[in-house]
């Protein structure tokens, strides 16, 4: 077992803060050691005080072989699991053990098994973890050559569709979304490098958009085109109406802070989940205000009593139920929305008062992005 420097400092701490009590000369941790095929054996892992002494596995020290009326061994035990002893050495009389002495010593081997196990629970962890990251960069190496050939299939695809734009189009998105996987390829590979987390955010932040360039000139529009085009093509495929903005405010094309690319991200969950359950021949659009966004659909109306239950984190809508699906996509969108300054409302239809053209939209679900348009931009 290697042990991490803080866990045999942390040991040592223990037995120094307990040293000179109550007739206590000399105390001793040993930690269960097994090898595949060997023996067992118990190997001193601190002890207290700190003095010259030979430091030998347990079995192998002779005078401990020997009973003490001055020497108790106290076990170190997690559960049913025997995960070292401690060795208590005194000056008392005749073994005279002070039952006081004896409830300490034994709260103290409590909470050095304790320790000895959150240890090895951290090093499992991290056997995981770093088994885990291999395996990440195995996949990463294996994808970059498909993904690379894609590309150099669809160049040869526009090359022999010739004059037919269309077509040319269509690949041409085919192109952009490979490179979108290669920028979420380039996240991961950063998986393996230190990184700070973003406590405030949790484990369901996604990557979108990932590894963006921090000189680049970002603007709402810019972040949202390739979202909507994406829209668009799905739209198509299932053969349903779909409305995008005509009107793109001021504040949606003048450069933003790095912080609200994450709009990106909460516009593209709501569209996720539009196409996902709402029936096939209903309307999904996105339209843009004065103050934020509408995201709307025409499929299975959300009832009122679900209004504020769909945003809790696992909850699934009643038009939901019998689709795939994990209850954390609203819950992200209005915790990111929130964490910008901004917010994330199911309204009705009465509530839209920006555009008249809105009112003549299909439209039975609509959710608001609400942002906060003065701070968004640098």
């Amino acid at each position: 077992m290697n042990l991490s420097k803080k866990f045999e400092e942390l040991i040592l701490k223990q037995l120094e803060s307990f040293g000179c009590s109550m007739g206590v000369t000399h105390l001793v941790m040993y930690l269960a050691s097994a090898k595949q095929g060997t023996k067992a054996t118990f190997e001193i892992i601190g002890q207290w005080p700190q003095i010259d002494r030979l430091l030998i596995p347990l079995e192998d020290d002779p005078s401990l072989k020997v009973s003490s009326p001055n020497r108790r061994w106290y076990p170190l035990q997690e559960n049913d699991i025997l995960l070292g002893v401690l060795r208590v050495e005194t000056d008392l009389q005749e073994g005279n053990w002070p039952v006081s002495l004896d409830s300490r010593l034994k709260a103290l081997s409590i909470s050095l098994a304790k320790c000895v196990a959150i240890e090895l629970e951290r090093q499992n962890k991290n056997e995981e973890i770093n088994y885990l990251k291999n395996q990440v960069n195995v996949v990463i190496h294996q994808l970059r050559n498909p993904l690379a050939a894609l590309r150099t299939y669809a160049k040869l695809l526009i090359k022999r569709l010739g004059s037919d734009d269309d077509s040319i189009e269509i690949v041409k998105r085919m192109m952009i979304e490979q490179k979108q996987i290669n920028q979420y390829m380039n996240s991961f590979e950063k998986l393996n490098s230190p990184i700070e987390l973003p406590l405030e955010i949790g484990e369901e932040r996604l990557l979108l958009p990932p590894n963006l360039d921090n000189k680049k000139i970002i603007t709402v529009q810019s972040l949202l085109n390739p979202i909507l085009e994406r829209g668009k093509a799905n739209a198509k495929l299932e053969n349903r109406y779909w409305t995008q903005p005509s009107f793109w405010p001021d504040w949606t094309l003048a450069p933003v802070k790095a912080k609200y690319v994450v709009i990106a991200e909460i516009v593209a969950n709501l569209l996720e989940n539009a196409f996902k359950y709402a029936q096939k021949d209903a309307e999904i659009g996105i339209a843009m205000t004065s103050k934020g966004m509408y995201i709307f659909d025409d499929g299975k109306k959300i009832t009122k009593n679900e209004n504020e239950k769909i945003f809790q984190k696992g909850y699934r809508g009643s038009a939901a139920k019998k689709k795939d699906g994990t209850g954390v996509g609203l819950f992200l969108a209005r915790k990111l929305a929130k964490q910008i300054g901004g917010d994330l409302k199911l309204i009705e239809n009465s509530s839209i008062n920006d555009f008249e053209e809105l009112k003549n939209l299909k439209k039975k679900n609509i959710f608001y992005l609400e942002l906060p348009i003065k701070e968004l931009h640098a």
